[in-house]
């Protein structure tokens, strides 16, 4: 009995010492800084949307480098010195590097497409080497004087693009969508927002990596979500501007933050509507590409008539209460999920039409549905692997192809059946796996500690009910050997 106690005493020590070790572990890992890769340090944005360019004056020798449709993001340590690092923001972005000591300057361009750059590139001032499927390394060639650039030729009349939007928490799905992305050979990919779900470090180093996955140029703009807590800073850090635009092909792409309208009565700033007018005042003659995260409507017409019918007739008969239910909450809970305030959304649309902006894109409502207003075509596309609660709502991305004819394809991936109740069942799955793969060592920890405290529990009901528990014991071993002996007895001789 006292052996029996301390094993007793010694677990419970060992369940708090998992709990608290688990706790903490959690708490560093969902705060601890995230800052990229290691040795590379972020320096302060500097980017300039009326130009789409970025500049960056080496403090430790005179040269001055320009990056057009991109930013110089920082420095990454390298065996002899530092790199500067750029990301572009565009397809085909522009590099100048001029001063009296250039000779040997070594950058790295990532969030390219190596391939598609360097053929476009081709015959520019700078030396390109592939390092990874998204990233080259620029090296300024010894004696090539007081300037070198790279100047891409953009020479495309038809060309694929895809968009995507909501893959937060979906990691088996937005991995899924990164593998057959690449096969789709796109010039670049549209990332609409709601990367992670809580804006925390660990859920972006995980975004980033899968991020890094992709063969072709990611232009993003941040979601709702993703600004949660300190999440903004770690975007802008990682990703850059939150509104810029770019050429290609005779288009043009603008991209906008409206990740505050979720919680605030504006979804833009004013600051970004007067770069807007400006930017779009450039671009006529041009094609024109809008994409912002929040739709200024909700095509599913509002909160009160959300346009989710009841369909409990999919259910099973037993299923039938439970989905009844599961759709009444349902009906009560959508929100619009469209700007706050009906005159922006208003303006906003104004000024789609009034510059003939030819689709805007948009993602914040997990599913995939179009609407025009003013002869301009809206395109909602949140499918990449966040929780799907809507009827008809499935996991996708869209591949668009602008040529003649223009081309929009649909890829739907793996879903949830179409009833409440699996619904609700793959979203609860999702969290759970989503929470293990942001906090795996202290989910392990935590679950040694809830297993261990069961086995303090049975031991505990074993040792109040020990003289009941014992004498079942005792009885049930007698009958056992009863029971043998007399099969012998009846059986044995006769064999």
């Amino acid at each position: 009995m006292r052996r029996l106690n301390r094993f007793v005493n010694m677990l419970l020590v060992i369940v708090l010492l998992s709990f608290l070790l688990g706790v903490a572990v959690f708490v560093r890992t969902t705060t601890a800084a995230y800052r990229g890769d290691r040795g590379f340090t972020a320096l302060p944005l500097r980017f300039d949307p009326d130009t789409s360019s970025s500049e960056y004056r080496a403090p430790d020798r005179d040269v001055l480098v320009t990056v057009r449709g991109g930013f110089v993001k920082g420095l990454m340590e390298n065996d002899g010195g530092r790199d500067i690092v750029v990301r572009a923001l565009s397809p085909l972005p522009g590099l100048r590097v001029e001063g009296g000591d250039i000779g040997g300057l070594s950058l790295i361009l990532e969030n390219v497409a190596p391939d598609f750059y360097a053929k476009r590139a081709a015959g520019g001032a700078l030396l390109m080497t592939k390092e990874a499927v998204n990233r080259v390394r620029i090296t300024v060639p010894q004696g090539a004087g007081g300037v070198a650039e790279l100047a891409p030729s953009d020479d495309e009349r038809e060309f694929p693009f895809v968009i995507l939007g909501d893959n937060r928490d979906g990691y088996e799905t937005f991995a899924e969508i990164v593998q057959q992305v690449n096969g789709e050979a796109p010039a670049f990919i549209i990332a609409n927002g709601d990367f992670v779900y809580s804006g925390r470090p660990n859920q972006y180093r995980l975004f980033d990596e899968a991020l890094s996955r992709f063969s072709a140029t990611v232009c993003t703009v941040p979601g709702n979500h993703d600004i949660r807590n300190d999440g903004r800073g770690i975007y802008t850090m990682l990703y850059g501007p939150s509104h810029y635009s770019f050429d290609l092909g005779g288009c043009h792409f603008v991209f906008l933050d409206s990740s505050p309208g979720w919680l605030e009565e504006r979804a833009i700033s004013e600051e970004q509507y007067q770069w807007l007018e400006r930017d779009l005042g450039r671009a006529r003659g041009k094609r024109i590409f809008v994409t912002t995260h929040i739709p200024p409507e909700d095509p599913r017409h509002g909160p009160a008539s959300a346009d989710i019918p009841n369909y409990t007739s999919e259910a099973w008969r037993r299923e039938r209460w439970t989905e009844e239910k599961l759709n009444d909450y349902m009906e009560s809970r959508l929100l619009n999920h469209g700007f706050r305030d009906p005159k922006e959304a208003e303006r906003f649309e104004q000024l789609m039409s009034a510059y003939h902006v030819d689709t805007v894109y948009t993602s914040h409502i997990h599913s995939y549905l179009e609407y025009t207003r003013g002869n301009v075509k809206y395109m909602v596309t949140g499918g990449a692997g966040a929780e799907l609660l809507s009827r008809d709502s499935y996991h996708h991305y869209v591949v668009v192809r602008l040529g003649s004819p223009d081309m929009v394809r649909v890829v739907e991936l793996p879903s949830p059946l179409n009833t409440y109740l699996a619904r609700f069942a793959a979203t609860a799955g999702l969290f759970a796996t989503a929470i293990y793969r942001e906090n795996r060592t202290a989910v392990l920890l935590l679950g040694v500690a809830a297993s261990l405290l069961v086995v303090v529990l049975l031991v505990k009901l074993y040792l109040k009910g020990k003289g009941p528990i014992d004498t079942f014991a005792r009885w049930a071993l007698d009958t056992g050997r009863y029971g043998v002996r007399h099969f012998r007895e009846l059986f044995g001789k006769g064999k």
